[in-house]
């Protein structure tokens, strides 16, 4: 399987057959890696958990970049930028030691696996061995994209026949490193309480304890255990199950597949006059959306505005409404910085003309 045909297969999943899902499970797969205390120390010591405000906006940076480099093939420029973008960003934590080779390959592998994962426990079906390899496929040119070694895997040596065979070991591997690493720590508390804030961030603050129940039973007892939540009354546990099957016989018998034109957007196509992009979705506060007449006066809007929550627009310039460059992302103190280092990784990726299938060997 070519690198070319894995991003389509994948995208595919991503904006048009399981655009809901396959969001969440990559938002959960980063606040999955909170329960690994080298991890959450590191994001507790950055301070950018610190506020709300800072919290939404790393949140709404996270989120862009990791669209943008998921989203977009390979070897597009957004892509390239994002990647890069991202590289830095991770670069001086990496050089200074705080963040190991094996979290930076525990994180990649939970990209792959959890998008699957969740596919499987929570959609109308499963994903099929085709996906998987795709999945195998695109994941294998992104550690070599992001510069991670793969020297902890078994196979690294001799190399693997093909994506599944990739995916499959990789799992392998990031199961055994989460048993060793994922242990309950302060740290992971504070950082996946702050994550789960942020998520609520529109719900009534009356209502968000009603919320937690459920949060944490689509946590598993492990992961639980190491953020040190609660465990979920068996009631939550039953009405999630009920629940996850009436979407399942709902979108299986009663909806028509999504056609392309109804794909899920998460930022805007083209750049302004201005060269910036919009986010068109946020979760919390809204960071980089234009403030469009729809996205001021829609029914949601109006819910946010019932709640006393931000709608696009508000508070002047306070949530960047002119959208953002790739190269500014990530927090204030790195704003301006690293475009060197993202010039050098730009020309490298550029110069790799890996478009075949990454595990050919001729």
């Amino acid at each position: 399987m070519t690198l070319e045909e894995a991003f389509e297969i994948q995208n595919r999943l991503a904006v048009l057959e399981f655009p809901i899902v396959f969001s969440v499970s990559v938002f959960f797969a980063l606040f999955k890696t909170y329960g690994i205390p080298s991890i959450s120390k590191l994001l507790v010591q950055t301070g950018q958990l610190a506020d709300e405000a800072t919290a939404s906006k790393r949140a709404a940076d996270t989120g862009v970049v990791l669209t943008e480099v998921i989203l977009h093939h390979p070897s597009s420029p957004r892509a390239i930028d994002g990647i890069a973008r991202m590289n830095y960003l991770h670069s001086t934590y990496r050089k200074a030691g705080k963040i190991s080779d094996a979290d930076m390959l525990y994180t990649l592998s939970l990209f792959a696996l959890e998008p699957i994962r969740w596919t499987d426990q929570y959609e109308w079906r499963k994903v099929n061995e085709v996906e998987r390899c795709a999945m195998g496929t695109y994941w294998r040119y992104m550690a070599d994209a992001m510069e991670i070694p793969l020297t902890l895997l078994h196979s690294h040596k001799s190399g693997w026949t093909d994506g599944l065979h990739f995916l499959d070991e990789l799992e392998e591997w990031s199961i055994a490193y989460e048993a060793g690493a994922m242990v309950p720590a302060k740290s992971n508390y504070t950082v996946a309480r702050g994550t789960v804030e942020v998520g609520l961030f529109n719900v009534p603050r009356r209502l968000r304890p009603m919320c937690m129940p459920f949060v944490s039973a689509l946590l598993s007892p492990h992961l639980r255990k190491a953020m040190m939540f609660p465990d979920p009354p068996q009631w939550t546990t039953a009405t999630l199950d009920v629940l996850v099957c009436i979407r399942k016989v709902v979108l299986r018998y009663l909806c028509l597949p999504r056609p392309y034109f109804l794909r899920e957007r998460w930022w805007s196509e083209r750049a302004s006059a201005t060269g910036r992009y919009h986010a068109k979705q946020f979760i919390s506060l809204p960071w980089y959306v234009k403030p469009t007449l729809w996205a001021r006066w829609s029914p949601k809007a109006w819910l946010l505005r019932l709640v006393r929550s931000k709608v696009p627009g508000d508070d002047g310039g306070k949530y960047h409404p002119e959208g953002y460059i790739i190269s500014e992302l990530g927090p204030e103190s790195h704003k301006g910085k690293g475009l060197a280092e993202m010039k050098a990784t730009q020309v490298r990726l550029k110069d790799n003309k890996t478009v075949g299938c990454p595990f050919a060997r001729w």
